[in-house]
């Protein structure tokens, strides 16, 4: 059978306010291309399949057309919930979607209650163990449903040990056995863009936790595309677009498993082109000017370089690099004197703070701005 890998697509994700609508659906198109060319059976999803808890109907719309062509092409999908989908929200799918042979597993349950997907295809059967998110908060109720064996373990990381173990107990040399699974690889690298919470201990699993039965470990949640060392072929997917800066200059891909019983499973990875990049730049004001063809259609964060701030500036840099999404300025900053706070005139401190920041006097609209909200706050304290 031959299985494509995908991960953390974050549909609904914008950028600085700007929608990503546009390259979500070229990239997700440009995936079935592949599943086309690559007669793929089966596509593996790992998690994050929107950014949000409650995505925009955009959103959903280009997540169920992907699907619908799935369909189309009699190949089959499984999809495990990540830290940002909402597990009821994907319940609600769950039912409809199956019709289709689309199995969705938005939380960790036991084997036989649908934590291990069987699928034949092509006289072969794989064993496809599913381990969705769970937080550190459920993972206690978490181990309890998988069964009372894993309730004696004390730890998130020994609980997912665990919990991963008895998903995997059917592999046998006869069938072909994957594990999914949306969680932290101790070691593996993250992109910055990851939700900070989820990517530190005690999220931090071994990569000793998986199995040496295993013909593929598709893996969720960390951007970076990468692989880790593990007893079998484990891999992030990572993000389908550069999503945010924190991933610029990282080449995004799928990974198609070519497996069969009892042979170790041919891996290989397939770029991503339909994703604008992301690039910082930096430079005078005329430096950027010059340089402007060179960008292309990037989506940039610029660092100006300028004397001192002056009004317009940002507007100016807009004008030139349409495309840029985040403006920074770079110029001489002094050291601040301390001020003395106790019984300083409020005017006179907003003054100097003003000044230490844009390194210019506030005009005489934002001073009297300043004193309009002061007093209002004044006010507001009686």
């Amino acid at each position: 059978m031959r299985f494509l890998h995908t991960s953390d697509w974050h549909l609904g994700k914008t950028l600085k306010g700007r929608s990503r609508s546009d390259e979500h659906e070229a990239a997700l198109s440009e995936i079935l291309d592949l599943v086309r060319r690559e007669q793929v059976d089966c596509v593996l999803i790992t998690g994050d399949l929107f950014d949000s808890q409650a995505p925009p109907p955009e959103s959903e719309r280009l997540a169920f057309n992907f699907f619908s062509e799935l369909r189309g092409l009699n190949v089959s999908a499984v999809i495990i919930g990540g830290n940002h989908d909402h597990p009821r929200r994907l319940l609600a799918i769950r039912d409809v979607f199956r019709l289709i042979d689309i199995h969705v597993r938005p939380e960790p349950v036991r084997p036989v209650d649908g934590g291990v997907i069987q699928l034949q295809k092509n006289g072969e059967r794989a064993e496809i163990a599913v381990l969705p998110f769970v937080t550190a908060g459920r993972i206690e109720d978490a181990a309890k449903l998988m069964g009372p064996e894993i309730e004696r373990f004390q730890g998130y990381a020994e609980r997912i040990a665990a919990m991963s173990d008895t998903l995997t107990k059917s592999f046998s040399a006869k069938t072909i056995n994957l594990l999914m699974a949306h969680l932290y690889v101790d070691g593996a690298q993250t992109s910055l863009s990851e939700r900070e919470i989820h990517v530190a201990k005690p999220y931090a699993v071994s990569p000793q936790t998986f199995p040496s039965t295993a013909h593929y470990i598709a893996l969720g949640h960390l951007h970076r595309p990468q692989e880790v060392a593990a007893p079998s072929r484990a891999m992030y997917a990572g993000s389908i677009l550069q999503l945010d800066f924190g991933e610029r200059d990282q080449q995004k891909r799928v990974v198609v498993i070519d497996a069969k019983p009892g042979r170790p499973a041919a891996v290989e990875s397939y770029p991503l082109a339909s994703g604008r990049q992301l690039r910082d730049v930096s430079g005078t004001l005329d430096e950027l000017k010059a340089a402007s063809e060179s960008f292309g259609n990037d989506l940039l964060r610029v660092t100006i370089k300028v004397d001192k701030p002056t009004s317009g500036t940002a507007d100016t840099v807009r004008d030139i690099l349409p495309n840029a999404l985040e403006i920074r300025l770079d110029y001489p900053r002094q050291e601040a004197e301390p001020m003395q706070i106790a019984g300083a005139d409020p005017h006179d401190l907003f003054t100097r703070f003003y000044m230490h920041q844009r390194a210019s006097s506030p005009s005489d609209e934002m001073s009297a701005l300043f004193r309009k909200l002061y007093e209002e706050a004044l006010d507001a304290s009686v």
